[in-house]
């Protein structure tokens, strides 16, 4: 059913089944500024275990012969919960009748449930108890930044979506840059998880106080176990141009996961490089990638409201990207190896912008499950972590580093192309 959006002089915006709208008056100051701070600090908070914190903690209290497993398990326990919270709580945040807005309760609430939660992930004694904490801060804050980048297409109109996607793009590599120099300024697994926790729920939370939010002000029907599975997909036959956009997105993240989850073992089995000197080229390459990332995200968001045309710039970033794959394949030395990863994250700058941006102007116009659609979109972006490792090994087997990274540049490509196949967007 459309939505129709009442718009009082004052309190929260509000929202009643009726015709479709889309917001057209710029979108206040305020929230230009506080919500890209408050997206970088949501990633910060999550980001922190995810680098160093679980590794810590599982060794300090698992023998060197039971680590690696235990360290696979609460990972990759963590990484399915964060693939399936994000659009389940964005479909419950588009269902949400709180006097207060659709998004700020899961933003507050998220915050809260993730920030406790890394205090029992910091001071567990034994690996189940780790489990525990770190998938609850996964669902609580996986249900922060599903409300949270919903607010994009509640709060901006079409013409400056651009820009505040480019802004968005800017947040996770600030965040992870922002968890790896917090995380190294302290001893503890508990403090390196609860510092940088602590900041980004205060930043969060005091954004949710800076935006009027939407306000849904009849209660939808109750959800039945088809609407739950609902969650997690949308119809390609009905919304065939986000069809093609989640699978143009996929693809090319098939193609950078490629590259960057075999980069410590391309350093040293291809190009040999001693294992104590492999922690510091990560972070470098990490760093350079992250630079070029920040550097280009708002630039490209910016220049696709000015030109009015997305789907050109998916291409054009992606194709970036996926030369920085060619370089980082063709590598003889580790100084190519980071010329490579920087035009990575130039492309990746401009592509996380506008993918964001085109995403945002092919949601359905009755507005109703905005928050549901891009945590599905999140999946499309998570998922390739998960399967690029099944694929990887024979491929490596059969061509070694390099043709693992080159075949990813193809399906790179690919999916860039296939963009073209969306209709009724430029």
């Amino acid at each position: 059913m459309a939505l129709k959006i009442n718009q009082p002089t004052a309190g929260p915006e509000t929202v009643t089944p009726g015709l479709g709208s889309t917001p057209h008056k710029a979108a206040p100051r305020a929230y230009v500024i506080g919500m890209p701070i408050a997206s970088a600090g949501l990633w910060m908070a999550v980001l922190a275990p995810a680098l160093v914190v679980l590794a810590i903690k599982v060794s300090e209290i698992t023998t060197p012969d039971t680590r690696a497993g235990a360290l696979s398990l609460v990972a990759g326990v963590g990484a399915a919960v964060a693939l399936l919270a994000n659009p389940f709580f964005g479909r419950l945040s588009d269902r949400t009748t709180s006097r207060f807005g659709m998004r700020k309760p899961w933003i507050v609430g998220g915050s809260l449930v993730g920030l406790s939660s890394l205090f029992l992930l910091g001071s567990a004694t034994e690996v189940p108890t780790v489990l525990i904490g770190w998938v609850l801060a996964q669902l609580g804050f996986n249900a922060a930044l599903a409300a949270l980048v919903a607010t994009l297409p509640d709060q901006a109109g079409p013409s400056e979506r651009g820009r505040l996607s480019g802004l968005i793009g800017m947040t996770l590599p600030i965040g992870l840059v922002a968890a790896a120099f917090l995380a190294q300024m302290f001893e503890t697994a508990l403090q390196m998880a609860v510092v940088p926790g602590i900041i980004g729920t205060a930043i969060a939370i005091a954004f949710a106080f800076t935006f009027k939010d939407r306000v849904l002000n009849e209660k939808p029907a109750p959800l039945n176990f088809k609407e739950i599975l609902g969650s997690f997909y949308f119809n390609p036959k009905e919304y065939p141009g986000l069809g093609w956009a989640w699978i143009t997105k996929f693809l090319v993240y098939v193609g950078y996961c490629a590259g960057l989850l075999y980069l410590p073992y391309f350093f040293t089995d291809h190009l040999h490089v001693a294992e104590s000197q492999v922690t510091s080229l990560v972070f470098q390459a990490t760093l350079v990638s992250s630079v070029g990332t920040v550097i280009t995200s708002l630039a490209g968001g910016w220049i696709s409201d000015r030109l009015g045309k997305r789907k050109s710039m998916v291409i054009a970033s992606a194709l970036i990207m996926m030369g920085g794959l060619v370089v980082i394949a063709t590598s003889t030395d580790t100084g190519q190896v980071l010329v490579g990863q920087g035009i990575l994250g130039l492309g990746l700058g401009v592509f996380s912008a506008v993918d964001v941006a085109l995403i945002t102007d092919l949601l359905p116009s009755d507005q109703s499950e905005n928050a549901k659609t891009f945590g599905v979109f999140n999946i499309a972006q998570a998922l390739p972590q998960s399967l690029v490792p099944a694929i990887a090994f024979p491929v490596i087997a059969l061509g070694g580093y390099p043709a693992l990274f080159l075949g990813g540049a193809v399906v790179g490509i690919i999916g860039a192309l296939l963009v073209t196949r969306i209709k009724g967007v430029k």
